[in-house]
């Protein structure tokens, strides 16, 4: 009897490992499915991965934040300091600590501030010293008498006409800029001194492009290039006609425009799309509405000829430069500050080399 109690207690226990594991299992499996639904193969492969989250830059993160700290507290406080007038100096006191300010009998009405340059020139001791460059509108700008401020924007809309002494000079002092001086510590901004007007910014370089061939409205490149811009800009046809396979474009919506009054097409195929598999074009667009002409527009596109038809390839997103990169002498003296070498008799395009070479703003 002993013996045929244990045989029962023993198949009694099987049952409840087996029971006890399916329990188990079905818990595995409704953690899955959850994890699953959640996130996907990803979610479900981390569990049974090691691998570290990637790292951060945190010194990138913070070197923004506070680059955005101080162009917005430069802002506030040129706008302040210009609207100030005589008598309120309490008002400079959230910016700036000067023992003796000087103001005029009326503030001066400023608006549009925008951040021109930041850049920091100090950081240690948990100390950063920022350099930041302002630009204001002056709705006073030409108003008063006397000679162009220094530091205000020369440059002005031609129309075609000669404009008056007085437009011109407001014209002249419609933009302003001044740099300030801004030490950030413990995430406190602080104006180290009175902001100086400055300068504007130095006209840029132009740069090489490799569109150096005309295109003739019945050349092949033209004419695809003149279709496809049509469509796309006013929703006639379909762009699919005119785009290689797969490309992913399609005309806007709604249609910004009725038509165009003309496509002029440069490519860097001497032949226009006579031979070659490869081309790349700029196409200037005056497109037009029922009522107007619109504004003059440009698009750099690259072309491909497949099965001996050319199609659009892509809609790129800036031109086609010249290899190596070459910088097109400027000869137009328009701006006061513009590099002396603009201003030579040069006329061709020169090779990038460190003597003109603009480097990019860096953190220090």
């Amino acid at each position: 009897m002993r013996t045929v109690a244990g045989q029962a207690d023993s198949g009694q226990a099987l049952l409840r490992r087996m029971a006890a594991r399916r329990r188990r299992d079905n818990a595995v499996l409704a953690v899955l499915a959850v994890l699953s639904v959640l996130g996907g193969g990803h979610a479900i492969f981390s569990m049974f991965t090691s691998d570290a989250p990637p790292p951060v830059d945190g010194s990138a993160t913070v070197a923004i934040g506070h680059a955005q700290l101080v162009g917005s507290f430069a802002e506030r406080f040129v706008v302040t300091y210009l609207g100030a007038a005589a008598g309120q100096q309490d008002r400079l006191a959230e910016f700036v600590t000067v023992p003796q300010v000087s103001l005029p009998s009326k503030g001066k009405e400023v608006s549009d501030p925008a951040v021109i340059y930041l850049s920091r020139e100090v950081s240690g001791a948990g100390l950063e010293v920022w350099s930041a460059t302002i630009s204001v509108t002056d709705h006073a700008g030409g108003t008063d008498t006397g000679t162009t401020r220094a530091g205000a924007s020369t440059t002005h809309a031609t129309t075609g006409a000669k404009s008056t002494a007085k437009d011109e000079q407001a014209a002249e002092r419609l933009h302003e800029y001044y740099r300030v001086p801004v030490v950030l510590a413990g995430g406190r901004p602080r104006a180290m001194a009175l902001p100086a007007m400055v300068e504007p910014p130095a006209r840029g370089e132009d740069l090489g492009a490799v569109y150096d061939s005309p295109c003739s409205s019945e050349t092949p490149l033209a004419q695809v290039t003149s279709g496809f811009l049509t469509t796309f800009l006013t929703g006639t046809g379909d762009v699919g006609r005119y785009t290689a396979l797969g490309v992913p474009i399609v005309a806007l919506r709604p249609a910004p425009f009725t038509g165009l009054d003309g496509v002029t097409v440069t490519a860097d195929d001497s032949g226009c799309g006579a031979n070659g598999t490869v081309a790349h074009v700029l196409a200037t667009v005056n497109p037009k509405t029922e009522s107007a002409t619109a504004a003059t527009l440009v698009y750099p596109l690259t072309l491909v000829r497949d099965g001996g038809q050319w199609q659009v390839q892509s809609m790129d997103s800036i031109p086609a430069l010249s290899q190596p990169l070459s910088v097109i002498a400027n000869q137009d003296p328009g701006r006061g500050n513009a590099s002396s070498t603009e201003s030579a008799a040069a006329t061709t395009s020169t090779a990038l080399s460190s003597a003109v070479q603009i480097p990019p703003a860096t953190q220090k």
